[in-house]
């Protein structure tokens, strides 16, 4: 006996051009959002928040090294 494997399944391409067109505008805004959490984390601290000011301040360090890091890797792959 045969073992039968089901037929594949059409692509969905408007499925994943929205997933690229969704990452590509996710990727444009990061420098955007590492401003806005580097400026509400310091805003938070001087109204002495809390533990939600340091948070909002690593997520802005986070991106900024994000940031970074894909630079320096783009520009060490095309050297």
């Amino acid at each position: 006996m045969k073992l039968r494997l089901p037929k594949r399944q059409p692509e969905t391409p408007g499925a994943e051009a929205f997933l690229v067109q969704f990452c590509g505008t996710l990727d444009r805004s990061i420098p955007g959002l590492r401003t806005v959490f580097i400026l509400a984390g310091l805003l938070a601290a001087a109204a002495r928040i809390g533990p939600s000011a340091d948070f909002l301040f690593a997520t802005g360090l986070l991106f900024q090294l994000a940031i970074w890091f894909e630079h320096w890797w783009i520009a060490k792959r095309t050297r």
